[in-house]
């Protein structure tokens, strides 16, 4: 498996507590064998603005403009699903901080070993089985692998399809290939593996996707093809029955 990384933002009013925090992110890092990207902000609006899409959030309870909770809000509004780690120097808050599905609530000044056992949780939370670390030339990433559609070969490169983006990664189709469950991916032509719960519909020759677009079906694959997409819907149907 790849090198685990993750992404952080730290949304603070206070500068020293930034330099508090990323202190003890490096520390963890190390210790961890892990890689984590850090931004920080000085308010919720300045977190809002940048639209990006973090694996936690280190929240402030108590901020100038809009506080903490009504940030939390906001971005659970948007379907925000990054973990939430409430930091305040108010014990007190913690009951508002839960109702935005906070994952944890840690007081100030920070305990180095309650921040540690959060981020542990929070990885032991993660599973590891469904979830394929990747790196770009514009950075790393993290995809689950139920959001991966298909992947398309080019000579030494590999563009990986989700829902929401598409990667170019610097490694073959057969490399990529086999860091996925057999289960639930099966190669359909010399240039294409495919995620078997994306597919909507599919004939001898043609698989549809459900974003609409299209694989061709290699005739050397399509009899393997339809004995284990038969396989995955059977036992899809078995896990799905009442």
């Amino acid at each position: 498996m790849d090198k685990m990384n993750m992404k952080v933002a730290v949304c603070d009013d206070e500068k020293i507590f930034h330099k508090e925090v990323s202190c003890l992110l490096c520390k963890y890092m190390k210790t961890r064998n892990i890689e984590i990207y850090t931004d920080f902000y000085e308010n919720g609006e300045k977190l809002l603005k940048s639209q990006k899409e973090y694996d936690i959030v280190f929240m402030d309870y108590q901020m100038e403009g809009i506080n903490g909770i009504e940030t939390a809000v906001k971005l659970r509004e948007v379907n925000f699903d990054s973990v939430i780690i409430f930091i305040s120097a108010y014990p007190a808050a913690a009951l508002d901080a839960y109702e935005v599905k906070t994952f944890r609530f840690l007081v100030k000044p920070i305990d180095e070993a309650k921040l540690f056992k959060s981020l542990d949780d929070y990885l032991r939370s993660i599973d590891f089985d469904n979830i394929l670390f990747l790196s770009t030339h514009e950075g790393n990433y993290k995809i689950k692998m139920s959001e991966i559609i298909y992947l398309e070969g080019d000579g030494k490169y590999t563009t990986v399809r989700t829902k929401k983006q598409s990667l170019r990664i610097h490694l073959n189709l057969k490399q990529l290939e086999l860091k996925l469950p057999q289960s639930k991916f099966i190669r359909c032509s010399k240039s294409f593996v495919v995620g078997f719960l994306h597919i909507s519909n599919h004939d001898s020759s043609e698989i549809l996707f459900d974003n609409g677009e299209k694989a061709k079906i290699g005739a050397h694959y399509a009899a393997k093809f339809k004995t284990e997409f038969q396989y995955y819907i059977m036992r899809y149907n078995e896990v799905h029955s009442i």
